[in-house]
């Protein structure tokens, strides 16, 4: 189990959560490698036995595509557009108990990790890697993350802000780990369905549009394969105004 864990931790830390029992590293590497993208040495993070050097960052994304449920029209790519960045997000959705007996949405807290190296992965792991973090204990995916989070792979976190528009109300913002986050997004609603898996226990998948002069990322976010995030049903009176947190995890895809 503790080189199957070991195994995992790496692997986390090239871009994915394997299940137990995937190939080993050296498979992803060669992978990443050949799609152009760019690693760091992995030396001092007690890994470097399984693999020395790393490609798994900043991958070419001209050929990904993004995959939506062809039954619904509410939420669509448009046609010809490539992706600028594909993140997996981990992190949580957070809800406030209000006097009606119910929780509301209070914003989320999620850092971004680049999956630029796995969008078209032959071996599979990108299609299942939030389903994956979730097969770990709550200690063990808690640690990967953490990890995860001191390396480059670590790109950019995803927040909320008043929205900077009409200074009411809070609005998602995602912000590039890179320059202070210069480089940055603030967006709202666009269009959403439920998510087609989870029994309802998964967020739903969304579209988001960048507001007016915030848009300097990405002018589009997609928030997919979403991992839990929903609440509980209801809460009590003696809840009334607190929040609370729930774990989730999705993919996120950024458009210009």
């Amino acid at each position: 189990m503790f080189k199957q864990l070991l195994l995992l931790t790496a692997s986390t830390l090239v871009g994915t959560v394997l299940v137990l029992g995937a190939p080993a590293p050296d498979a992803n590497s060669a992978f990443a490698a050949s799609r152009g993208g760019r690693g760091f040495p992995l030396a001092g993070l007690g890994i470097a036995a399984i693999s020395p050097m790393i490609p798994f960052i900043n991958c070419p994304l001209n050929d990904a595509t993004l995959s939506l449920p062809a039954d619904q029209t509410t939420i669509a790519v448009t046609p010809g557009a490539k992706p600028v960045a594909v993140a997996l997000g981990v992190g949580t959705q957070n809800y406030t108990c209000t006097a009606a007996g119910n929780y509301t949405s209070a914003g989320a807290v999620a850092t971004l990790f680049d999956l630029s190296c796995l969008v078209n992965d032959p071996l599979g792991h990108f299609a299942t890697i939030q389903e994956d973090l979730f097969k770990l204990p709550a200690p063990a995916r808690n640690a990967i993350v953490a990890l995860a989070s001191k390396t480059p792979l670590n790109i950019g976190a995803h927040y909320f802000v008043t929205n900077p528009v009409t200074g009411t109300g809070i609005s998602p913002k995602f912000a590039q780990a890179a320059n202070g986050g210069a480089l940055f997004t603030v967006l709202g609603k666009k269009g959403g369905i439920k998510a087609p898996t989870g029994n309802g226990a998964n967020v739903d998948w969304l579209q988001l549009a960048a507001l007016q002069g915030f848009g300097s990322w990405a002018q589009t976010v997609f928030r997919v394969d979403t991992k839990l995030g929903q609440p509980p049903a209801s809460c009590t009176s003696a809840q009334v105004n607190t929040t609370i947190t729930v774990p989730y995890a999705a993919k996120y895809w950024f458009f210009p």
